[in-house]
């Protein structure tokens, strides 16, 4: 293939890529499961599906590195406030309620 055949084929694909919309990115849950409008939320949205997974590492780290006696308390306060996250669907901005929840959450641990 000549240069300029090559130099066309990579122009022509940079601007396909550019034409098409990025995907939200992945969270650390399966998006074809996910039935809350939040989950949904967080799904078509790539900065919320970052905050998500950085939470899952985060707090698969305070886990590992709490003492045996607090894992129960950090699994309780976790599912407590993924009770809080969900609430967000009810918000006039679910969005920047969901944001929050996650900021707030990632301050704690």
């Amino acid at each position: 293939m000549s240069a300029r055949v090559s130099t066309l084929a990579a122009i022509a694909l940079l601007a396909s890529a550019d034409a098409v919309p990025a995907a939200a990115g992945n969270p650390s849950f399966d998006c074809d499961s996910a039935r809350q409008p939040v989950e949904r939320l967080i799904c078509q949205d790539d900065e919320l599906s970052a905050l998500d997974l950085e939470l899952a590492r985060v707090f698969a780290s305070a886990l590992a590195k709490a003492p045996a006696s607090q894992v129960g308390s950090i699994k309780a306060q976790h599912s407590s406030w993924r009770k809080t996250l969900m609430r967000c669907s009810r918000e006039a901005d679910a969005r920047a309620c969901t944001l929050e929840a996650y900021q707030i959450r990632l301050g704690e641990l």
